[in-house]
């Protein structure tokens, strides 16, 4: 009987998300990427500021469904992301498999997760994550964030690479803009209340001084 991944080791975990073959996801890029040109008309921001080697750490706001695919579209580079353990269990569940999601169980905590992001960036590779930790569906222009992103950053020393994404995501009627940050790193020994602040006034400045039209910002 397979075990769930709460029962796997780490390594175990690892190895079950994080292959080497990343066919299965450059194909999903490429059915998708004219799929998300065609709905939104996305544009990219300073996408050369995403270092085109080593260990990276793109982070975003998180509004939509669709966010991954515009991070995604914005680089050659594979990217990791960090998905919630439930869209695993959808009947979608294999498009996150080939997408080579990492599952994160927000229910049940265990290192599974962290230690398998680690990994990809041990390999000079790329995760993506949303620190805010889920969709926000609030009024606020973003939730308070995890700190995932700046601890993974800290122990690893991957480039973070901020970014907000900006639109109002009305199929063939809005167009999505994609602001990036300049990459920097995060020392072994910061202050992580300190940097998890930082990160997010990065991506807020990104997204006040880019949307004019939010109604959520102060007149």
């Amino acid at each position: 009987m397979k075990r769930n991944d709460n029962e796997l080791t780490p390594e175990e975990f690892t190895g079950r998300y994080v292959r080497k073959s990343s066919l299965s996801y450059r194909i999903l890029r490429a059915i998708l990427t004219p799929i998300a040109w065609l709905l939104y008309r996305p544009v990219f921001h300073g996408k050369e500021k995403i270092p085109a080697e080593g260990p990276v750490l793109l982070c975003a706001n998180h509004r939509s469904a669709a966010d991954p695919a515009f991070i995604c579209m914005s680089t050659p580079r594979v990217v990791h992301y960090l998905a919630a353990r439930e869209l695993f269990d959808k009947i979608v569940g294999f498009f996150f498999r080939l997408a080579l999601c990492i599952p994160v169980d927000r229910k049940v905590h265990t290192g599974n997760p962290m230690f398998a992001a680690k990994t990809v960036l041990s390999r000079n590779e790329v995760i993506g994550i949303f620190p805010e930790g889920k969709r926000n569906y609030s009024r606020d222009i973003l939730l308070p964030f995890k700190f995932g992103a700046v601890s993974l950053a800290r122990e690893t020393g991957a480039a973070v690479v901020p970014s907000a994404i900006v639109g109002r995501f009305i199929p063939f009627i809005s167009r999505i803009h994609v602001y990036y940050g300049d990459p920097y790193t995060i020392p072994a020994d910061a202050d992580m209340e300190k940097e998890n602040e930082k990160l997010r006034q990065i991506i807020l400045d990104l997204y006040i001084s880019h949307a004019v039209h939010d109604p959520r910002l102060p007149r």
